[in-house]
C-alpha cells in the first residue's frame, strides 16, 4: 500500500510529500475518535483530511468472511455549491478516479473506492438542507471527515459522532478505527470551536451546564499549527509588516510569493483569522448596524431577569429559528438570551421555546410573556395546514405580527433598531446586550451585513446570522420602538408633529 503521506498523480508519480515533525504528520497518524486540525489557508488540511481517511480505509481488518476491507465514510461541507467546488475537488485532485475508481454525480454524491482488497465508500453530504441532515442520520458510517468545521453548528458535530462505528458489521469484523476528523481556520468568536479548544474564554455567568457541554474531553485530539506569518514590529508595539514564517507547515507546495498575495487589500482582522490563525470576528460587506461596538453595548456581565417586568421574545421562524429573549425597563431594553434552532420547524423548536422560557424566567407565567414573529410566520407550511402562530398557540404562546410592519418592510425593522441604538438615556445607550447572546452579538457587530442584490438593491445577507438579527427586530417593535419610524407616538408620549414631506430613510444610508 501506498504510504499515508505520499501522494500519486495519474500516472502513479509521487506529487507530494509531508514533512515529519509537523502538525500535519501528527495529525494523520494519530487515532483518537475525535481528531481536528486547525491551521491558515493554504497549510495543507484538506489534503491530510483526505489522506487520514484512505489511511483508515487501508488498514481496516480484512472481512473473516471473503478477505476484503470494507469500510463506508462521510464527508460533509456547510453548503452544496462549497462541497462541489472545493471539498470533492481537492478530494479527486488527491485520489484520481483514474487510480481509486469511479466518482457518481447524480443525486447521491459518492466514491466507490476500489483498489487490492479495499472497498471503501465515501458519501459528500452538504448540510444545509434538512434532507441532507437525515441523509447523516440514515446511513451507518465507520467514521467521517468534517471540512471547514467553523461553518458547521455543534448539533451537526454532536450528530456526526453517533452515525461512526456502524459499519462494517461484526460478521465482516467491525470498524478498525471509528470516529470524527475535522480541519478548521480559526473559527469567529462566538463559535463553540474556540470555546471548546480554549482559543476564547466562556461569557461570563454561562449557566455551569452548558460550560460542562462545551469542554474538550481529554481523550480527543486538536493539532493547532503555526501561523503562515510572522509580525514585525516599530519601537511602540505597532504592526509595520509581515514575513513568511519559516516554520509555517506545507511551504513547500506552496509558491513563493503564495502568502506575500494574501496579505494585499486585506484588513487586519483577515490578516488575524485566516493567516495567523486568531479567533478574531472577520467583517465581509458593510454592517447593517455600523455604530454598534462591543465595549459600549455589550454588557461585562450575563443579564438577569427581573421580576414584575414584562418579557418580550423577538421570533424568526423558518428551517433556522430564532428567539430573541428580553425586557423594557427604566426606557431600556435588556437583551438577555437567544435560543437558536437547526435545521427544525415550529413543530420542534416551540415546546423548546417554552421550556427555555419556564428554566429563565421561573417567575414569569407563560401567558403574560409577549410574544412578536416575522409575519410569515401566518403563511401555511407545506407539510400541513397549520402555521407556525397555529403550532406557538398549540403551545400555550400566542405570537402576534411585530407591530408597525407593513409588508415585512426591512428599512421599517432595521431604522427602528437604529434609532434604539442610536438613542441615549442619562448618558447610556437605551439598548444593552447580555454577552450571553453570542449569536446575535456577532451578527450586530457585523456579520449581520448588506450585499448587492440582482436588481442592485442592497439588502441584508440571508444566513444564519440574519434570523437571530431579525428575531431581534420583531421584538424591538414589539417593544414599541417602530413607531417613531411611522409618525405614531410611542406609549406614554404625547402625539406630535412630523414632516410628512420628508423622505423615508432608505436601507442604502444604513451601510
Amino acid at each position: 500500500m501506498t504510504s499515508p503521506s505520499i501522494l500519486l498523480d495519474d500516472e502513479g508519480r509521487e506529487k507530494r510529500f509531508i514533512r515529519p515533525g509537523t502538525k500535519l504528520a501528527e495529525f494523520i497518524a494519530a487515532d483518537k475518535f475525535v481528531d481536528g486540525i486547525q491551521g491558515p489557508i493554504g497549510s495543507g488540511k484538506s489534503v491530510v483530511c483526505c489522506l487520514r481517511l484512505m489511511r483508515h480505509a487501508q488498514e481496516q481488518r480484512p472481512s473473516p468472511i471473503d478477505g476484503v476491507r470494507y469500510s463506508r465514510w462521510f464527508v460533509v461541507r456547510n453548503t452544496y455549491p462549497d462541497l462541489r467546488r472545493s471539498t470533492i475537488r481537492t478530494w479527486l485532485d488527491t485520489f484520481p478516479e483514474s487510480l481509486y475508481g469511479r466518482f457518481f454525480w447524480g443525486a447521491t454524491l459518492q466514491h466507490k473506492v476500489r483498489f487490492g482488497d479495499v472497498h471503501a465508500d465515501f458519501d459528500f453530504l452538504a448540510l444545509d438542507k434538512p434532507e441532507d441532515v437525515r441523509k447523516l442520520r440514515s446511513v451507518e458510517y465507520s467514521g467521517g471527515w468534517i471540512n471547514e468545521i467553523q461553518y458547521i453548528e455543534k448539533e451537526l458535530f454532536d450528530e456526526a459522532q453517533t452515525r461512526v462505528d456502524r459499519y462494517p458489521k461484526q460478521d465482516h469484523g467491525g470498524a478498525t478505527w471509528a470516529g470524527v476528523i475535522f480541519d478548521a481556520n480559526a473559527p469567529d468568536d462566538d463559535h463553540w470551536l474556540g470555546m471548546m479548544t480554549g482559543q476564547v474564554d466562556f461569557p461570563p455567568g454561562m449557566p455551569e451546564e452548558e460550560v460542562k457541554s462545551l469542554q474538550w474531553p481529554p481523550e480527543w485530539g486538536f493539532y493547532l499549527q503555526p501561523p503562515a506569518l510572522l509580525e514585525r514590529f516599530d519601537d511602540h508595539g505597532r504592526v509595520t509588516g509581515y514575513e513568511i514564517n519559516p516554520s509555517a507547515e506545507n511551504l513547500e507546495n506552496l509558491s513563493k510569493d503564495y502568502y506575500g498575495r494574501q496579505i494585499k487589500g486585506k484588513t487586519k482582522a483577515f490578516i488575524d483569522s485566516r493567516l495567523m490563525v486568531r479567533v478574531v470576528l472577520v467583517v465581509e460587506g458593510s454592517p447593517v448596524f455600523p455604530m454598534f461596538r462591543r465595549e459600549t453595548y455589550i454588557a461585562s456581565e450575563m443579564l438577569k431577569p427581573v421580576a414584575g417586568h414584562p418579557v418580550t421574545v423577538g421570533l424568526d421562524f423558518g428551517r433556522q429559528p430564532a428567539a430573541i429573549f428580553m425586557q423594557a425597563l427604566n426606557n431600556r431594553v435588556y437583551v438577555q438570551f437567544e435560543l437558536i434552532g437547526h435545521n427544525e420547524g415550529a413543530v420542534t423548536f416551540a415546546p423548546k421555546v417554552r421550556r427555555f422560557i419556564a428554566e429563565k424566567y421561573p417567575e414569569h407565567k407563560i401567558e403574560d410573556v409577549r410574544f412578536f414573529g416575522d409575519p410569515k410566520g401566518q403563511d401555511k407550511g407545506q407539510a400541513d395546514e397549520r402555521t407556525a402562530y397555529d403550532i406557538f398557540r398549540v403551545n400555550g404562546m400566542d405570537v402576534r405580527p411585530a407591530p408597525d410592519l407593513k409588508q415585512n418592510m426591512i428599512a421599517t425593522r432595521v431604522d427602528a433598531v437604529t434609532k434604539l441604538l442610536n438613542d441615549m438615556h442619562d448618558g447610556a445607550p437605551r439598548a444593552i446586550f447580555s454577552p450571553y447572546c453570542r449569536m446575535l452579538n456577532v451578527a450586530m457587530l457585523g456579520r449581520y451585513h448588506l450585499v448587492r442584490e440582482e436588481d442592485g438593491e442592497l439588502k441584508p445577507k440571508k444566513d444564519r446570522y440574519s434570523n437571530p438579527a431579525d428575531a431581534f427586530q420583531y421584538g424591538v417593535l414589539g417593544l414599541g420602538e417602530g413607531r417613531a419610524m411611522v409618525g405614531r407616538p410611542m406609549p406614554g408620549t404625547a402625539p406630535r408633529k412630523i414632516n410628512t414631506r420628508a423622505k423615508r430613510p432608505s436601507l442604502a444610508r444604513v451601510g
